[in-house]
């Protein structure tokens, strides 16, 4: 019967994709898509991570494996549609770059995570879209525009609502680790930013996902073999494995979606499928593991809909967009 609701759940998502598309019809359906995707994947993806390490398999197993299997999946799908490995020092320095770039701030996160309570740490992450809008003005890639501004600041009240009402009010105490958490945006929007504008012109998504995650998996790899090898006693069982699969297909779709919105859309728009992951987040529970639905979850993806609805309507174009027109 599991399987059966799962199936019926995958349907009605798909459907109503499907619907929003056409709602938001004067933006590309596929952009739309890749948005929902990566937004429903940054939500159910800090579940599966959880889950791996309490069935004993290490965050850097996890990183490392993940980074290695998402990045050869990749080029092997490249070089099957194209016949072309495409391997040059742009490529291999863009990825090497991003890969950095991308780690520094997830595992500070990671860090600051046993120093700042879920509730405010959650909220500050959620301040991405605004830093990167913000930095997208001060670099003259992306034009003044009122909608853009009311769509983050919807989709933040969207978030905020969803989280004080699940976790309750915040402490109302300013910290020197609360302070250090504004880090994480910044340095996400610093990474958001070069994936959008380092962009080497002869590599398509697929081959500029693959860079890197390769990368990603081989910065982690000193930490791996320095303090949990493979042969280590705390060996994880089969079953994270079986897990750490699932997870490597999932991270395809999401590595696919992020570079095709990244290269086509630009940083702002990209990154406020932030705004999507915690509504997906409470979702999936309340579906899957007895989780609380009430009014304020509905309130939340009331004024979600309202900053998906300005985001992907209107022609905010990126100004590197408009002048390679």
């Amino acid at each position: 019967m599991r399987r059966f609701r799962l199936l019926y759940c995958v349907i009605r998502v798909y459907r109503a994709i499907r619907l929003l598309s056409k709602m938001f019809s004067m933006t590309s359906p596929k952009h739309f898509s890749h948005f929902l995707a990566l937004g429903l994947f940054w939500g159910i993806s800090p579940s599966l991570y959880k889950h791996l390490s309490e069935i004993g398999m290490p965050v850097s197993h996890t990183i490392f494996l993940t980074g290695i299997g998402v990045g050869v999946a990749l080029w092997a799908i490249s070089f099957w549609r194209s016949g072309d490995w495409n391997i040059d020092k742009r490529l291999v320095r863009y990825g090497a770059i991003c890969a950095f770039l991308m780690n520094v701030p997830f595992g500070i996160n990671l860090y600051l995570a046993t120093y700042v309570p879920p509730t405010e740490l959650a909220i500050v992450i959620t301040t991405s879209p605004f830093f990167n809008y913000l930095f997208a003005l001060w670099a003259k890639t992306e034009n003044t525009s009122r909608r853009r501004l009311a769509a983050i600041a919807a989709g933040f009240l969207s978030t905020l609502v969803l989280i004080l009402s699940r976790e309750g009010m915040m402490e109302g105490r300013i910290s020197w680790w609360l302070i250090a958490s504004f880090s994480v945006p910044i340095l996400y929007c610093v990474y958001n930013q070069y994936a959008a504008v380092a962009w080497p012109s002869n590599a398509n998504t697929l081959q500029a996902g693959a860079s890197e995650s390769l990368w990603s998996g081989i910065i982690v790899l000193p930490l791996l073999l320095l303090w949990e090898p493979f042969a280590a006693p705390t060996d994880p069982p089969l079953l994270s494995y079986w897990i750490l699969g699932a997870t490597v297909l999932m991270w395809i779709v999401e590595r696919i979606s992020y570079f095709i919105l990244i290269s086509e859309k630009g940083a702002v728009y990209t990154v406020q499928a932030t705004y999507v992951s915690t509504p997906a987040a409470v979702l999936i529970a309340a579906v899957f593991f007895g989780g609380v639905s009430d009014q304020w979850l509905w309130v939340s993806l009331a004024l979600l809909m309202v900053a998906l609805w300005l985001n992907n309507t209107g022609r905010v174009t990126p100004i590197a967009k408009q002048q390679s027109a």
